[in-house]
């Protein structure tokens, strides 16, 4: 089939192109510059550099993918920011959604549409317990809320135009390629450990309770919602497992080839008002998936992916 990804030059990006690309489909990888990411997954791929807020690049996109899928991964994606860029945040991630199913349905393309929006929607659950998709929504950043405008731009174009738009809130996706989160932080930590540029491995809040999924196994949801997801309908891609982060570097001790020394950096340590979160993939499930890969498999990849780089 013939595959539109945009957003592609991130970390989830370079990973749902590789999988669609052993999968033997067409795919056109589209971002606002080719990364370093991208160059890992190889050739085989369509590039086509745009910026979904720029109407000339976007129709000489859908012209020439005129996609049969699309993955709208393009966002401005990280919480933090959102708080110094919220209008930024809100034209990346509400208007180039407008923009996109609004040049998909110009073109009358019966494509479907799967719009990944965010966890970040939900409040925590009161007793810990996983989350199902018709859980309290409560957003916690300027990011949530855009997410959460996305996620009901995809309903309201499928209930009012008809679109194929199949909505999903992905947990936390971990793997190799990513930067920034817990558990790159922690493996790189060890890495440097292990190469005798830093003594002890500086932590924050282990006690936090997350929900995290190989990314290998997030973009393989991603196609079972096109081939049997319901139009207009969400779906939690997660686990359903909580994980301590202490138990991630429990793990991560037991991979490392010297001894690893924690050590408290308070500049790590934050008010954190969610310390569980667990998302209930249920409904997902009852399509047919299940994660493959454990969570042992998962950190030792990215242990291995970093000290290849470090």
């Amino acid at each position: 089939m013939r595959c539109l990804v945009t957003g592609a030059g991130g970390f989830i990006g370079s990973f749902l192109v590789e999988f669609l690309l052993q999968e033997k489909h067409e795919v056109t990888a589209s971002d606002v510059a080719r990364s370093a990411l991208l160059d890992e997954v190889g050739a085989g791929f369509a590039f086509r550099a745009g910026n979904l807020l720029d109407r000339k690049d976007l129709d000489q996109l859908l012209d020439v993918a005129r996609p049969e899928v699309v993955f709208h991964l393009a966002a401005q994606s990280y919480p933090n920011l959102s708080w110094e860029q919220p209008a930024q945040t809100f034209r990346v991630n509400v208007m180039g959604t407008v923009n996109l199913l609004e040049g998909i349905r110009a073109r009358k393309l019966d494509a479907v549409v799967v719009v990944p929006c965010s966890s970040s929607e939900y409040g925590p659950s009161p007793d810990g317990s996983p989350i199902a998709e018709d859980g309290a929504i409560v957003p916690s950043s300027p990011y949530a809320v855009s997410k959460l405008a996305q996620d009901h731009i995809g309903r309201l174009y499928h209930e009012f135009y008809g679109m194929r738009v199949v909505r999903c809130r992905p947990f936390y996706l971990i793997g190799p390629r990513k930067t920034g989160d817990v558990s790159s932080d922690l493996a790189r930590g060890i890495v440097a450990i292990e190469r005798g540029r830093q003594k002890d491995l500086p932590v924050g809040n282990l006690d936090v309770v997350r929900d995290l999924l190989d990314v290998r196994d997030g973009v393989e949801a991603f196609w079972v919602l096109v081939q049997r997801g319901k139009p207009g309908d969400v779906y939690n891609v997660s686990s359903g497992r909580g994980h301590r982060l202490r138990e991630v570097l429990s793990i991560y001790r037991g991979l490392a080839k010297v001894e690893v020394r924690e050590r408290v950096d308070q500049g790590r340590m934050r008010p954190i008002d969610e310390m569980v979160k667990i998302g209930d993939a249920a409904k997902l499930r009852g399509l047919g998936w299940s994660p493959k890969r454990s969570i042992e498999q998962t950190l030792s990849d990215i242990l291995d992916y970093w000290r290849k780089r470090e």
